[in-house]
């Protein structure tokens, strides 16, 4: 006797596995966003969509939108850029290349607590100051100026990711084939209209790149370890600084309350945020894949 099985039945073990490790936090926070919940409280209380109507009324979670959004958008854009940057150095400068590349992903290294930490005052710019002040006679630095604060963090997020960016553009230029930059040569192209008409077009085409781009946008909306380290700093308990994002804004509901229930009110933060990371997520697929059925 024959028997045959669906190809599908390899997979459910995964599907269980999925459903138990995000299923269930998600329809838990789900649950804890329609009720409102306290330590104090034996049970939670059902309070249907107060949560939400609280949220959309909040100034300090439209604010927290407004920086995890700039955020996400400003450090993958400058990650994405010296990364290619980078990645086309190294694919001339054969001779120097592995010296340069080894020293280039040295901050995959650190981890992202640390990387803010190294670019926080209390690492670097209080000393900084010292020597402007006292050696150089020049006005120090304002650290606790918001602009210069969301600067840092970026910078912090931004040497930080650049490696990853420029290994993933540096396999795909090794993987085009030589005899297409030869072609561009021999017909005199300079370097300007080979990057332009070969090579950015090419890594553009490539699944790699927006499948990476997706990674770190998706990491980036959760992003909490640098712009914590910066907290200290830009009034650590007061929620509507102009580095928090959502995570941080979480964190700060959880630590310092003004709410009657955080817990419930940060669930709900919670699941806007994973919603808008779908969003995110599902557009740049969608652009992927119109770049792809083009090419």
């Amino acid at each position: 006797m024959k028997i045959t099985s669906s190809p599908y039945l390899f997979i459910i073990p995964t599907i269980i596995a999925l459903l138990l490790v995000e299923g269930y936090p998600i329809a838990y926070s789900l649950y804890l966003s329609v009720t409102e919940f306290t330590p104090a409280t034996p049970e939670p209380v059902f309070i249907g969509l107060n949560n939400y109507a609280r949220m959309v009324t909040d100034w300090n979670f439209w604010e927290s939108v407004r920086v995890t959004l700039l955020y996400v958008f400003v450090t993958v854009s400058l990650a994405f850029t010296l990364g290619l940057s980078f990645a086309i150095l190294l694919f001339r400068d054969l001779e120097y290349r592995k010296r340069l590349q080894t020293i280039l992903i040295l901050p995959i290294a650190v981890s992202p607590l640390i990387a803010g930490i190294f670019f926080s005052p209390a690492a670097i710019w209080d000393d900084i100051n010292v020597v402007l002040k006292y050696v150089l006679g020049l006005p120090i630095i304002n650290v606790f100026n918001p602009n210069f604060a969301f600067t840092m963090i970026v910078i912090a997020d931004v040497w930080l990711w650049t490696p990853l960016f420029m290994l993933v553009f540096l396999s795909v230029l090794q993987s085009i084939p030589k005899e297409t930059f030869e072609a561009a040569d021999i017909h005199g192209a300079s370097g300007w209209q080979t990057f332009r008409r070969i090579t950015f077009p090419l890594i553009l085409r490539s699944p790699v790149t927006f499948i990476i781009i997706t990674i770190r946008s998706i990491d980036a909306f959760r992003s909490f370890e640098i712009p914590f380290t910066w907290a200290g700093w830009i009034g650590q308990e007061r929620l509507g600084s102009p580095i928090d994002t959502l995570s941080v804004m979480m964190y700060k509901l959880l630590s310092f309350p003004v709410f009657e229930s955080p817990y419930s009110y940060i669930a709900t933060i919670a699941l806007t945020l994973l919603a808008i990371s779908l969003v995110v997520t599902a557009s740049l697929l969608k652009i992927g894949n119109k770049v792809w059925e083009r090419s």
